[in-house]
């Protein structure tokens, strides 16, 4: 479909964006859910602390709409992205749990394509993440894009990597968050999701 995650492909930015691309939904309403995949951590990782997140359920909805576009920008929106609920929440350090919901839409373009696999980028990337410990709670928020991610036809597999070059600012942050975010950090993030329904992406 188009771009994202651990252990999957990487995607450079410097890659000559291909000319045309297809895309073909079986909803007939064009929309998907993104469910993370089993066995696949979703991992937040602040580059300038050294802090993490982990989390065990992940997920996404959104629209991929059937046609032919004359760019790979834009082939998919996330409209809603949760990282952890209030049942299954990420752990994170000093015994810290976290939530984290995306604040906008965000786009998921294609870059290049080969042998049924999309590489491209996630971008307008805005969540705002909560913490809570024994200290209190910590209210963050984080913006950007993720520039290496793949799309895969055959599997559904949507996977996002971790950028070599850090492209997610923490814009602010506030409350008990005991030096493990603050305004300015740099960040990383990484998740595989499982596209239902399984989306196809060409391009010539």
């Amino acid at each position: 479909m188009f771009t994202v995650a651990a252990g999957v492909t990487v995607t450079t930015a410097s890659a000559a964006p291909q000319a045309q691309w297809t895309v073909s939904n079986p909803a007939a309403n064009d929309t998907f859910t993104a469910a993370n995949q089993s066995g696949v951590n979703a991992v937040l990782t602040n580059v300038t602390t050294g802090a993490t997140v982990t989390c065990a359920v992940y997920g996404a909805t959104g629209t991929a709409v059937d046609g032919t576009y004359a760019s790979g920008a834009g082939l998919a929106t996330i409209a809603t992205a949760t990282f952890g609920t209030s049942a299954n929440k990420c752990n994170g350090p000093l015994g810290s749990k976290w939530v984290s919901s995306a604040a906008q839409p965000m786009k998921l373009n294609g870059v290049s394509y080969g042998g049924g696999v999309t590489k491209g980028t996630l971008t307008n990337v805005k969540v705002n993440l909560t913490g809570t410990s024994i200290l209190g709670t910590c209210n963050a928020v984080i913006e950007g894009s993720a520039n290496t991610g793949t799309y895969t036809n055959s599997s559904g597999l949507l996977a996002i990597a971790a950028d070599a070059t850090p492209a997610l600012t923490v814009t602010s942050a506030s409350g008990a968050c005991a030096g493990l975010i603050a305004t300015g950090n740099k960040a990383k993030f990484s998740a595989t999701y499982k596209v239902t329904p399984i989306i196809t992406v060409t391009s010539p």
